[in-house]
């Protein structure tokens, strides 16, 4: 099986194991119980903190909580540092479901509401967005790469001119996609808020974060013993989050040779699409402007659902990111993007993990164009 996929998640680091066995069957201990193991726990999870904020470039004073996920973290980004009651809330017209559902949740409750258009390859417009800004803008949202296109955004630059326009304005990025795979320093930024999610850089599912700048301090999102800063209350995940420190650990170490393999996996396979379908194919990834291993395209002719089930057949999983739907609440994705006719249901995303050879990429162009031969028979007219 040729495993495509990794923008949805990627496999668990094999190192990640020990981590999970060690806090959670032997030195299984609650950290905030006062005998000595438990302190040990306590300390771990604190070194925890302290590797991802080292990988994030995160300043002195910087704070990181743990969440159940990347989702959490943006929903607590949101919902508990804006306003009460006051202000706009801006987000990009191609943000991940956990920022637009919330932000669609905040405007059902009373907040005023501002997309941010995207060009056709995802990157936030930031002509567009500039002018949206003001004194009135509580928080923006806007993600630093797209995770239907791997579209990179410059938040730093972004935020930058955020806090220029909107001085009362927090300023949040949704950074799974981009977290071990752009360089990036926070401490030479003015980003409030960034979120990242362990299953997302080979670490375990079930664990996120979200990183606080010096001087955030969100309300309560879970209320009760006062873990993770009195924001989320509840017994740490300690195996969770040693396991995730130990994939960013890695990650940190593989991170720049993964870069360079990723811009060269998605050159060859824009080469392949551009020189074989230039007539039926729009490829929606920007190779001068993209980042990470996520490449989308899509067909006029054939749906997105039906190839990535054929390629299935074939030993190949690859996904279709959202734009493939075609019911009306998942017209999103594709509207942004500018998908028309039969491109809005002809979506793929191929995303690397950076370690795939030359002739993993030889299979997936030659069994999908033998998947598309096939379904050729049934293409739209």
């Amino acid at each position: 099986m040729l495993y495509l996929d990794n923008a949805a998640t990627t496999a668990m680091y094999a190192e990640c194991l020990n981590d999970l066995e060690t806090y959670g069957m032997r030195k299984y201990y609650n950290p905030s119980a006062y005998y000595a193991p438990a302190g040990e726990a306590a300390r771990k999870v604190s070194e925890s903190r302290t590797e991802i904020l080292s990988a994030l470039g995160a300043p002195s004073g910087a704070r990181l909580i743990f969440t159940a996920s990347g989702s959490e973290s943006d929903n607590i980004a949101l919902r508990c540092c804006v306003k009460k009651k006051r202000g706009r809330v801006i987000v990009s017209a191609l943000e991940h479901a956990a920022v637009w559902n919330t932000a669609k949740a905040l405007e059902a409750e009373g907040y005023s509401l501002s997309v941010a258009p995207c060009d056709r390859f995802g990157a936030v417009d930031k002509d567009r967005l500039y002018p949206m800004l003001g004194d009135d803008v509580s928080l923006v949202s806007i993600m630093h790469v797209c995770n239907e296109t791997g579209a990179y955004n410059d938040i730093a630059a972004i935020a930058a001119e955020v806090k220029k326009r909107s001085p009362h304005a927090v300023f949040h990025s949704d950074g799974v996609q981009a977290f071990l795979k752009v360089p990036l320093s926070l401490s030479e930024t003015k980003i409030d808020l960034y979120t990242v999610s362990a299953h997302k850089v080979h670490g375990p599912k079930g664990i996120g974060a979200l990183y606080l700048a010096p001087g955030i301090n969100p309300s309560a999102f879970v209320y009760g013993g006062g873990q993770e800063y009195d924001i989320r209350s509840g017994t740490e995940n300690v195996p969770a989050a040693a396991a995730f420190a130990t994939a960013v650990k890695k990650g940190r170490v593989l991170r720049k040779s993964k870069r360079e393999r990723f811009a060269s996996l998605k050159a060859e396979l824009a080469d392949f699409l551009r020189t074989n379908y230039a007539d039926k194919v729009r490829i929606n990834t920007d190779l001068g402007n993209s980042e990470g291993g996520i490449f989308h395209f899509a067909f006029s002719d054939v749906r997105g659902e039906v190839l990535v089930h054929a390629l299935e057949k074939e030993g190949i999983l690859v996904g279709t990111g959202s734009a493939c739907s075609s019911k009306k609440a998942q017209r999103r994705i594709p509207d942004a993007l500018g998908l028309m006719g039969g491109y809005a249901e002809g979506a793929v995303r191929v995303s690397f993990d950076g370690e795939e050879s030359d002739g993993d990429i030889a299979e997936f162009c030659s069994k999908l164009a033998a998947c598309r031969k096939v379904l050729e028979k049934y293409a739209r007219i």
